[in-house]
């Protein structure tokens, strides 16, 4: 489950602050009062496809369960869900990866190895290192094991990485610190590597797309359709990735039996030349190409760069596992996707034996001349339906790392309530929209692009084999020589890949490390400076304890953190309470946050009814209602009450908001807690309320009279009533300063000042928890870390 984070603020702010300095020199705080006036999306209440807000699971687990059963997104599903699910895993996930015969065999001979007239020896031994590779990195690797590893149903390597840690600690061997740090590390790495090579992916498509368009047209004019292309895939992701796998599905669908049957024309064509071909699915051709055939030792290494283009894609399948299942990915794979792969290489190698000199462009070469434009259309649309795969699936493994607190807080968006896994993220659509335009038009060709492919996917593929070592050894518990008849031979593939692409990075194969190298970091630099603030949090308590077993009472309320030092100010400290209502919201049900603290200080008083509010995320798609509060009263008039919502609940106030949520805890309680009667529990509701009590134009006519920009305009009394009923939202904004003194490296100022432009912003909690037409509170704290 996912908690609110604790550093809220709201957007939009019309009053200016006021401050004051504490006793602490290193605290200030900041008081304004706020109001939304931002408008936000809003859900057609009788569609049930309309957009949900919602939080992505949290990579630890929760309470929550898919499905009745508690396992994965695949159980239970239907037989025609399940076809959906296998038609838009064709369209989705193996569009990149079934592109591949258009350049893998120039990819081999032209760019790596400098030939453009290959013997029929040298092309039937490359197919055959395309054949194993195919079979052991995507068949055995990913399909066979890679896949086996889920959390919650999810795929990708923080998903590894969460299964390695919880499966140790149900074990009763859980992992250390640094062991925990580097396992995190790398499943970061992983994640950013990926990100990198997603930024290429789409532009390198799309490009040479249009490049096999046999029309001259100038560069600019490419370069600008390329642009309007690229737009156009990164606006239809709103709409989810299923209905674009519908869309793109049977596009790819028609993509894979043609060159299925290509491949098949070509080797039926000459059955010699054919024979020649079959005779490259035995390892023995495989075993020449590298100890005896014309480009063995070095050069047969260095052709490693090329054959890993049959199989970029591979490592989208795991991370796209939660949009679809493995069940459709792996059927897809082995019924269709596999063997029109195979039949289509078979038939180029069939056709570059007869006809070598067209290795320049192996894929049209083996095409009939009637062929050749819908072939060039096709190809067009399939090569653009190519970069869906590796968008869907930064989609998962980016909402995964903002579930773990790798990321500020950004909107979560599932556009199909039974898949969790699908899901849409705004803010990474249109950070990697501007990358990859950017790209595009800076390079302008895919041969310019060609080198900076290949780099990032083949070091996902080290960093997973890594992790998937880990989960053997400590999930599965295989013994140690299993372990190493498994796993030497894919680390040896890995390493050779990784090896001979490395000498890209001299070319342009530094864009995606560069990219990937800033993610890593600001990930990292997030966890760093959330564990710095929880470490000051649990030193805070510790500190709080030790003052009241010492003197019985705490002197200083701005710092409060525990129920109980609020309960032994509100009895012993004489603060005035006032006759208000307030609704703080807080990251843990346990703690109090700094606004009540800080409130007392700078005000002297606080309201006579708090209302300690902590929201939470299930694992299901949606909470009953009478599972959707917890409420307790600590008495002297502090409640807590922790609101859960399914990850497929929106958060907005036409539908499951929180003050309708709140609204039904009061009423549930007010008659054992009279005090709870302070809140009007109409207005509690917010806009729709209001308009029901006076009107469209209230509660923006009550904030004008608030802020003095009424004039001399009066509120009618049913205005004033709402007015004093509205409770208000204190919202908890937190900035970060260095500690006095100084001492801190170079390095730790520029995390401290990295993290809190970070913080600072993410997505405002106002549009996020759906807190629209109420009365906000903004408090700012200044941390020094």
């Amino acid at each position: 489950m996912q908690r609110v984070t604790e550093d809220d603020a709201p957007q939009h702010v019309q009053s200016e602050p006021v401050v004051r300095q504490t006793k602490d020199a290193s605290t200030s705080v900041a008081l304004r009062r706020t109001r939304s006036s931002q408008a936000i999306w809003r859900p057609d209440e009788d569609k049930r496809s309309s957009w949900r807000l919602v939080e992505s699971f949290t990579a630890s687990g929760g309470t929550g369960k898919i499905g009745e059963d508690g396992e994965g997104p695949d159980v239970a599903r239907g037989c025609g869900n399940f076809l959906v699910l296998l038609l838009g895993a064709t369209g989705v996930v193996f569009g990149d990866i079934g592109t591949s015969p258009l350049y893998t065999f120039s990819g081999i001979f032209v760019d790596v190895l400098g030939t453009e007239n290959p013997t029929s020896t040298d092309v039937i031994d490359a197919f055959s290192m395309i054949f194993w590779m195919l079979t052991l990195v995507v068949t055995v690797k990913y399909i066979g094991l890679v896949m086996r590893v889920d959390h919650h149903g999810e795929g990708g390597t923080f998903a590894m990485m969460q299964r390695i840690i919880e499966s140790c600690e149900k074990a009763g061997d859980p992992m250390g610190p640094k062991a925990k740090s580097s396992i995190a590390l790398l499943a970061m790495l992983a994640v950013s590597l990926m990100a990198g090579d997603g930024c290429i992916t789409p532009a390198i498509s799309v490009l040479g797309a249009l490049e096999g368009i046999p029309v001259d047209i100038s560069v600019s004019l490419r370069v600008a359709i390329a642009v309007l292309i690229l737009l156009a895939i990164f606006m239809m992701q709103r709409r989810g990735s299923q209905f674009i796998g519908l869309v793109a599905g049977p596009v790819t669908l028609i993509w894979f039996l043609t060159i299925a049957g290509l491949g098949l024309h070509s080797l039926l064509a000459d059955l010699d030349t054919a024979a020649m071909v079959v005779r490259g699915l035995s390892p023995a051709a495989f075993v020449h190409f590298w100890t005896s055939g014309k480009y063995r030792g070095v050069a047969a290494w260095r052709s490693l760069a090329g054959v890993v283009l049959s199989v970029t894609g591979a490592e989208a399948l795991y991370a796209d596992m939660g949009h679809f299942g493995a069940g459709p990915i792996s059927i897809a794979w082995s019924a269709l996707v596999f063997p029109c792969l195979l039949l289509q290489y078979m038939g180029q190698a069939a056709a570059l034996c007869a006809r070598p000199h067209g290795v320049a462009s192996p894929f049209f070469n083996a095409v009939p001349e009637p062929l050749k434009w819908p072939m060039v259309v096709l190809a067009t649309l399939a090569a653009i339906v190519a970069s869906q795969a590796m968008i869907s699936g930064l989609f998962s493994l980016l909402s995964q790392a903002h579930a773990m607190k790798l990321l500020p807080r950004i909107l979560v968006l599932h556009p199909n309530a039974k898949e969790r896994g699908q899901v849409y993220i705004p803010e990474v659509n249109w950070i990697l929209c501007f990358l990859c335009i950017a790209i595009c038009v800076f390079f302008q060709s895919s041969t310019r692009l060609a080198g900076a492919y290949g780099i990032a996917v083949t070091s996902t593929f080290l960093v997973t084999t890594i992790l998937l070592f880990v989960v053997a050894r400590r999930v599965w518990h295989w013994h140690v020589l299993l372990l190493l008849s498994v796993f030497v031979p894919i680390l040896v593939i890995d390493l050779g890949l990784w090896s001979a692409n490395i000498l890209k990075i001299v070319d342009s194969g530094w864009v995606p490390i560069v990219l990937s190298a800033c993610l890593c970091f600001l990930m990292h630099t997030h966890l760093w400076g959330r564990s710095r603030e929880e470490d000051i949090m649990a030193q805070e308590e510790i500190d709080e304890k030790d003052q009241m077993l010492r003197t019985g009472q705490i002197r200083d309320p701005s710092v409060l953190s525990t129920h109980t030092a609020l309960q032994g100010v509100l009895r012993s400290s004489g603060l005035a309470r006032t006759q208000k209502a307030a609704i703080f919201l807080t990251s843990y049900a346990s703690r109090v946050p700094r606004t009540v603290g800080a409130l007392a200080e700078l005000l002297g008083c606080l309201p006579a009814v708090i209302v300690l509010l902590s929201i939470k995320f299930e694992n299901v798609p949606f909470v009953p209602d009478e599972k959707r509060a917890t409420f307790k009263a600590y008495g002297t008039g502090v409640f807590s009450v922790v609101l859960s919502f399914g990850y497929a609940e929106p958060l907005t106030v036409e539908r499951v908001a929180v003050g309708k949520a709140l609204s039904r805890v009061f009423l549930a309680h007010s008659r054992e807690y009279p005090g709870l009667k302070m809140l009007d529990f109409d207005a509690v509701l917010g806009t729709d309320s209001c308009v029901a009590h006076c009107g469209a134009d209230a509660v923006d006519r009550i904030a004008e009279l608030e802020q003095g920009e009424a004039g001399d305009a009066q509120l009618t009394f049913q205005e004033e009533q709402v007015r004093r009923g509205l409770p208000t939202f204190v919202l908890h904004n937190l900035r970060y300063a260095l500690k006095s003194g100084g001492g801190q490296r170079w390095f730790d100022r520029l995390r401290i000042s990295l993290y809190s432009f970070m913080v600072l912003n993410a997505r405002k909690p106002i549009s996020y928890f759906g807190l629209e037409g109420h009365k906000t509170m903004e408090i700012s704290v200044v941390r020094s870390l």
